[in-house]
């Protein structure tokens, strides 16, 4: 499983995400969108305007600090 955050800086809901997983563990990529156009296009072209978004592997993506499906990607990672 491949977790991918996509962030900026000044983002408390970016912040949230990302110290959320890590207290559990559960490594991530992070993909600071201030910092690399490219990654500010591959969020746009997921359909997002807003941050954090959450790419899990390809399947799975979702914006916001979402502390119940941060918990079921804990889960799945745990297995």
């Amino acid at each position: 499983m491949t977790i991918t955050v996509y962030s900026k800086s000044g983002c408390p809901e970016c912040v949230f995400t990302k110290k959320f997983l890590e207290a559990e563990n559960v490594p991530y990529i992070e993909k600071r969108v201030d910092k690399n156009e490219d990654y500010l296009e591959e969020v746009t072209l997921l359909g997002y305007r807003s941050l954090p978004v959450i790419k899990v592997d390809e399947d799975e993506t979702f914006t916001g600090y979402r502390p119940e499906k941060l918990e079921n990607l804990v889960l799945a990672w745990q297995r």
